[in-house]
């Protein structure tokens, strides 16, 4: 194997969707680290835009793995779910692992599993049905998620808090719910659907990603503006005309929202429908998918245009988005042994992100895959030879 196939992973890997993924990975160090304090307020850009990022490749890479532009069929589809149904489950047991170390950090590995098993049914589907799909699921996702957990919490039925609870808290009432994010995985999967080679797929992503991204967010923010609703006085100081509309609706939601300690009646008043219409990170709503997911999309688009010299450049970046999985779970395991969540520095984080290039570099070039990857692998092939 020559240096370039050990530095990028051969001839047939995708660089740009490793560089994506890898860009997806440090923006959650940069999310979970990093200080936006002063000019390091940039920062920002990776809170919820990473973990979308993450999904939408996520959603490329399950449409890779079965087929690409010509999805798999037969003994070959079954091995395919096979694996990935493995995958889902060896993601279960990593992430129960990193949940014992009791990090402030929202783990989404288990959520991942679940995208993966969601996905399942759709794996011969082509890119326009994916698209649709997706389309679909971003416009009836987000008042689910929203007013899901209420309704049930209403009718007096009990909300998740252990294991037991782990369906509904994937697909309706968690931090990542996949009744919303599974629109960023159809979208992902109708990606990887095209050839992804194809100069065209590329410049369209990147157009269209930009698009999205400027329309969702500035549609959200003119919505927003000049927005006035009745807020409980106590819950608010200052007049409503002169407090921002996302306060106003953060703070109507918070009156309006059962707790474990205070479930509302059916005829007391329910959490306000503008909450729909904020673009924030991890608000989950229309918007957020059309704003962060379009910028996703943009991303993705501009990573699929590394070739030749900048693919040399950007492979430590690439490195470490072929090893996602040990990457993020080392991540973790750092955070808790050091502490790193509060930082009133970027020390931490820089450190973090160099340290992680070059181990995740000088890794691919000696062994290949990541030690977790290669364990993942290994337990699925033995079930699919089974």
């Amino acid at each position: 194997m020559t240096l370039r196939d050990r530095l990028l992973g051969g001839p047939d890997r995708v660089v740009g969707l490793d560089v994506a993924r890898g860009l997806a990975i440090l923006g959650m160090f940069a999310a979970h680290v990093g200080s936006t304090d002063g000019a390091a307020s940039w920062l920002e850009i990776a809170d919820g835009r990473s973990s979308v990022l993450f999904a939408l490749v996520a959603g490329v890479s399950l449409a890779v793995v079965s087929g690409g532009p010509r999805p798999l069929a037969g003994d070959r589809l079954v091995h395919a779910r096979t694996r990935l149904l493995v995958r889902a489950v060896m993601l279960l047991v990593v992430v129960a692992v990193l949940d014992l170390l009791g990090t402030p950090v929202l783990l989404i590995l288990g959520f991942y599993a679940a995208y993966f098993v969601l996905a399942l049914p759709f794996l011969t589907w082509g890119p326009r049905r994916l698209a649709a799909a997706a389309a679909l699921v971003a416009v009836v996702g987000p008042p689910i998620a929203y007013w899901g957990p209420e309704v049930l919490a209403r009718a007096g039925l009990h909300l998740p808090d252990d294991g037991s609870g782990a369906v509904t808290d994937f697909v309706v009432t968690g931090h990542y719910p996949a009744v919303v994010w599974m629109a960023y995985v159809f979208a992902g999967m109708a990606i990887g659907r095209c050839d992804l080679t194809a100069p065209r797929l590329r410049e369209r992503l990147l157009v269209g990603g930009l698009a999205a991204t400027a329309v969702g967010y500035t549609v959200s923010g003119v919505l927003l503006s000049g927005l006035v609703i009745d807020v409980p006085g106590d819950v608010v100081a200052g007049p409503p005309g002169q407090l921002p509309g996302d306060v106003l609706v953060e703070a109507q939601v918070g009156a309006t929202t059962s707790t474990a300690g205070a479930v509302h009646a059916w005829s007391d008043p329910w959490p306000t429908s503008w909450y729909l219409v904020q673009s924030g990170p991890h608000d989950d709503t229309f918007f957020e998918v059309l704003g962060s997911g379009g910028f996703a999309v943009a991303v993705l688009a501009a990573c699929l245009f590394v070739r030749g010299v900048g693919a040399w450049a950007l492979s430590p970046l690439a490195a470490t988005g072929s090893m996602a999985l040990t990457v993020y779970s080392a991540q973790i395991v750092a955070i808790w042994w050091w502490d790193l969540v509060g930082s009133a520095t970027n020390g931490p984080l820089v450190v973090m992100v160099l340290v992680t290039l070059a181990a995740a570099t000088a890794w691919r070039l000696a062994l290949g895959r990541g030690p977790l990857e290669r364990l993942v692998g290994w337990v699925s092939d033995r079930a699919v030879r089974a």
